[in-house]
């Protein structure tokens, strides 16, 4: 199962993309399935769980990245709404309580709220070893060697905010086609990251729009 398990809409308030346009552009790139992120909501995974319902080759993993006090947090296979600000050890309990897994996004990048920039010992499940969205991809080197270091499953994923980059990183996972499965597997570390860097214009056009936005709402 190849997997993007890091994937944002136009929910998340700084992406582009819609659940459905995300969806097509999975499916047209053969992904078995993704993972819709959005932050501090569930909202672009419910809508896209039920945008795949007339697609019968692709599953949606009902997903959301949270915002601990101490950094973001990917939670996958959860079918509530977390709150944002709550310590990373609380986040990681109410996402074991719904039975969801945890992944640690970017995580030694400062400016993108990386987790492990504050806080080092974590029980965390998966952590991501390829993020595209970055320059020098110094952050995806650290999280790789802690990776080998801890025995922590890698995830690669594209953290995706607009279309075009869906699928940049992804993870290969020895999983069946169910949700189930795929969650299992990555606590089990049957998983590889594999991908490229989101090209730089993309990221530049991206960042250009985000001031672009930012001036007309002032």
């Amino acid at each position: 199962m190849i997997i993007d398990p890091h994937i944002h809409t136009i929910y998340s308030g700084d992406a582009t993309g819609t659940p459905r346009e995300i969806i097509k552009r999975a499916r047209a790139i053969g992904l078995d399935a993704i993972a819709i992120t959005d932050h501090n909501t569930l909202k672009g995974s419910l809508i896209a769980q039920k945008e795949v319902k007339e697609f019968k080759d692709i599953l949606i993993i009902p997903a959301m990245e949270l915002t601990s006090n101490k950094g973001h947090i990917v939670a996958l296979g959860i079918n509530e709404e977390i709150k944002k600000g709550l310590s990373p050890e609380e986040t990681l309990d109410a996402i074991h309580d719904m039975g969801g897994i945890s992944i640690v996004p970017h995580p030694f990048v400062r400016y993108r709220d990386g987790l492990f920039v504050k806080i080092k010992d974590l029980p965390v499940d998966a952590i991501e070893t390829m993020n595209s969205r970055y320059i020098f991809g110094y952050s995806n080197w650290k999280a790789k060697k802690l990776s080998i270091e801890k025995n922590i499953p890698e995830i690669g994923a594209s953290d995706s905010h607009f279309v075009a980059a869906v699928g940049s990183c992804v993870t290969d996972v020895e999983a069946d086609f169910s949700i189930e499965s795929i969650l299992k597997s990555i606590k089990q570390g049957k998983t590889t990251a594999y991908g490229d860097r989101t090209p730089l214009p993309l990221i530049l056009k991206e960042v250009i729009n985000k001031k672009i936005k930012k001036v007309y709402e002032y």
